[in-house]
């Protein structure tokens, strides 16, 4: 008797491409299109975080002189912030600039070429999580300077 499937979301991509090349036997125009897909979403999700790091570069630069104004914590916690999201940006960018085309992995192996893109995503995927991360960091930095800004008594926009 067949061992159970782990939940897919704990699939290995060698585990994964496996299961579905067999779901996809016989409909490889199908299996492709999910391929790429899945690589649609890392795009826009790399995007979304572009632009949410754009979003707080630009804040900065409308508040950026308050905050130096309120002196070296608030200062201090905004270049913290900005490091934060440039970070988030370099991995961004490093993710955007690994997505390699679904063509270029296809090999007579539907398996094979689900393998080679599994494993290209799932390094995606986790630079994505580590860009979100500093993205948070970015902004919860931010805020803090706006805190402290606050509590001085500086407006800050």
């Amino acid at each position: 008797m067949d061992q159970p499937m782990p939940p897919p979301d704990l699939l290995s991509a060698e585990e994964e491409a496996r299961r579905l090349a067999k779901l996809f036997a016989g409909r490889p125009a199908e299996l492709l299109s999910l391929l790429s897909n899945q690589l649609a979403v890392l795009k826009q999700h790399a995007q979304m975080l572009m632009g949410l790091c754009g979003l707080l570069i630009t804040v900065t630069g409308f508040s950026g002189a308050h905050m130096v104004r309120s002196g070296t914590w608030a200062a201090g916690l905004m270049v913290l912030g900005i490091t934060f999201v440039l970070v988030a940006a370099v991995l961004c960018l490093r993710a955007l600039t690994q997505v390699r085309w679904v063509t270029k992995a296809l090999q007579d192996d539907l398996e094979m070429t689900a393998r080679a893109i599994f494993q290209g995503r799932d390094r995606q995927h986790a630079l994505l999580g580590w860009a979100a991360i500093f993205v948070a960091l970015g902004l919860a930095s931010y805020l803090a300077a706006v805190a402290v800004a606050a509590l001085r008594g500086e407006v800050v926009g």
